[in-house]
């Protein structure tokens, strides 16, 4: 094992937070002023402008989870950044989500039937396929998150006068369509001025039962993270990732015991006396941490935002503006690259880590240094707060070298 230093270094990670805190400011602020660089075409959509109205309310997410760091208030920032988490990756399916998936339930077939009935599809789909036919279905296969049931998945919805333009399924029919309280709630459970009508009644039980499975299929946690695989926005490996920091988060949303505790200077420490939080101050890494978190964050949905103006039709935007934009994002992307997120490549910290309990000095001399180790070979550690602070160190191995802390 390597040896390191002891303990944080409290200056250099106030300078760290008050910097990171900084950019993710800038990066906001450029995305507003960016909204004067936007050039929208002769025929205006307005699926962009509802896009844009989606992710302003991410960003006042986003600048909440700012002023709770500001204010010392981790746990809580942290459990707001799984929310942003989770609608990161339902904006994703918003700007890129060209694929979506129908279902076919085969529940009263016996498993040879549903064998059988998957093969038969499969054959017929790949000669038509074959033979030159532009099908809509582009393959089926047995869904992987219920039994007896086969998953056709097909193109995108294309505009038919162009076929550049396609909007994104879970903007056309999911999102927009979703209502919470038609799924939870039924109306003769609660005050009404009227007695409900056995007709209405009945359409409000079907409505609840499709909305049910709208929620279910394409906008839950599972549903979001089987959608973004099938239109390839997401690989093995970052589906880890995004389990990981999904769960770590989710212990500052739900009641975890000692989840916040853990962040706290004497963590250990238990006073049972009456306060507000924990009498000791949360870590300065803590507060890094969350930081960290919303810039990510705030970086990926910016992204996502700039891509899709660039990829408008011309008739949609004339001139999508974003070099600022990106310029702005890229660099702080870049600045907290030591932090690994969703879809950034191994930090530093993790390649040298991997090298100490993992490379062969063969490797080692194959690659030259534990820097060159491919990202692909370094897997993701899920303590996540525990292995952030341990990055933060500086680090010797005999064998491997030398890790220097990010914040020198």
């Amino acid at each position: 094992m390597s040896s390191g230093e002891a303990g944080e270094k409290p200056n250099q990670v106030k300078v760290e937070l008050d910097r990171v805190i900084q950019g993710t400011r800038d990066m906001m602020a450029t995305y507003v002023a960016w909204g004067n660089e936007i050039k929208f075409g002769a025929n205006y959509n307005m699926m962009y402008g509802d896009i844009i109205e989606f992710l302003n309310f991410r960003l006042e997410t986003a600048e909440s989870c700012l002023l709770l760091i500001e204010q010392d208030r981790i746990a809580d920032a942290l459990g707001l950044c799984r929310a942003m988490l989770e609608n990161y990756l339902l904006f994703k399916l918003l700007c890129r989500g060209d694929k979506f998936f129908q279902l076919q339930t085969l529940e009263t077939f016996k498993p040879a039937e549903v064998k059988a009935r998957l093969l038969k599809q499969q054959e017929e789909l790949a000669a038509k396929h074959a033979n030159g036919e532009d099908l809509a279905c582009l393959y089926v296969e047995m869904y992987p998150r219920r039994s007896k049931h086969l998953m056709y998945v097909f193109k995108g919805l294309r505009d038919q006068t162009n076929p550049n333009f396609f909007i994104p399924y879970h903007y056309f029919l999911h999102f927009q369509e979703f209502r919470p309280e038609a799924m939870r709630l039924k109306d003769e459970d609660y005050f009404d001025y009227t007695a409900p009508d056995p007709g209405v009644v009945a359409s409000q039980k079907t409505y609840r039962l499709e909305t049910t499975y709208r929620y279910q299929h394409y906008l839950s946690y599972d549903a979001l993270l089987q959608c973004l695989e099938i239109n390839d926005l997401m690989s093995k490996a970052e589906r880890h990732r995004i389990n990981a920091h999904y769960t770590f988060l989710g212990t500052f949303l739900h009641p975890t015991d000692d989840a916040a505790k853990s962040l706290h200077i004497n963590a250990n420490h238990r006073s049972g006396r009456p306060a507000i939080g924990k009498g000791q101050e949360y870590t300065n890494t803590a507060k890094l941490l969350a930081s960290l978190y919303v810039a990510h964050l705030v970086a990926g949905m910016l992204n996502e935002v700039a891509g899709l103006l660039e990829k408008a039709p011309s008739e949609h935007v004339a001139d999508a503006g974003t070099s600022n934009l990106r310029t702005v994002v890229g660099e702080v992307e870049q600045s907290v690259e030591y932090f690994w997120f969703i879809e950034n490549d191994a930090p530093l910290y993790d390649r040298f880590n991997y090298a100490v309990n993992w490379a062969t000095d063969e490797d080692l001399q194959m690659y030259g240094d534990y820097s060159k180790i491919p990202s692909d070979r370094v897997k993701f550690t899920q303590h996540v707060y525990s292995h952030f602070a341990a990055s933060l160190r500086d680090w010797s191995n005999p064998r491997v070298g030398i890790y220097k802390s990010p914040l020198d």
